[in-house]
């Protein structure tokens, strides 16, 4: 970690709220870096969540006044003024790499959140973790653009359940199967809802299979017993 930017990053990635992390001025630091951590290849925060800084390293014009050498009053204002500061300036670069497509997706969030989408997703969407709630908002992006799809529904689930398998029936086309290879759990249950209800075509119905599979004629590994079930 060498900018702010990327503690800031960090603790989101260790589920720290950014505002528990406390920017400080560095006693002893390097010109050449802006983070001064004790140990210059620790991929962790510190336990107490305080982050040393050389707030000159990019910012010297906006501190060179504020931490003057000749100026001693108001030490504790200053420092608060400096957290408060680095914040903001942390979040700035973050906001300052953002695509049209990110903002979009802070925003669709931020509606899920305020229950714009159903209070059964803002519920739901406590269940997935970073990486399958970005999957999710991707999926609504493309969903706005394209509108539903099998095809975009088959993309979202197999993103979040990578060992799900999904099948189409011949003889009954607005069935769709859906086999998971997972203990059924209520959380799973939820995120299964959560795409089924935003993703798959109203017109389609879901079948959903857990940790059995269903019997296949002419798949003997579908076909064992006391661990297939049988389909209509």
């Amino acid at each position: 970690m060498n900018y702010i930017w990327e503690v800031l990053l960090k603790a989101d990635e260790e589920t720290i709220p950014r505002e528990d992390i406390k920017f400080v001025q560095a006693d002893v630091c390097s010109p050449y870096m802006e983070i001064a951590l004790d140990n210059l290849n620790s991929n962790s925060l510190p336990e107490d969540n305080v982050i040393e800084v050389n707030e000159y390293y990019r910012f010297y014009e906006i501190f060179k006044d504020l931490f003057n050498i000749n100026f001693q009053e108001s030490k504790e204002l200053r420092e608060a003024l400096l957290d408060i500061l680095l914040h903001y300036l942390g979040e700035l670069d973050l906001k300052s790499g953002l695509c049209k497509t990110e903002i979009y997706k802070k925003l669709l969030y931020k509606d899920i959140l305020d229950n714009v989408f159903g209070e059964k997703l803002k519920k739901n969407i406590m269940y997935f973790n970073k990486e399958e709630v970005d999957i999710l908002l991707n999926g609504f992006i493309t969903l706005y653009k394209t509108g539903t799809s099998i095809q975009l529904f088959k993309e979202i689930f197999k993103e979040i359940f990578k060992k799900s398998i999904i099948y189409s029936s011949k003889e009954k086309p607005k069935n769709i199967y859906i086999y998971l290879d997972e203990i059924k759990k209520v959380e799973l249950e939820n995120k299964v809802s959560s795409i089924v209800d935003t993703f798959l075509p109203i017109n389609m119905k879901p079948l959903i299979f857990w940790d059995k599979h269903f019997g296949i004629i002419g798949l003997n590994d579908t076909m064992k017993i006391n661990e297939a079930v049988m389909v209509e």
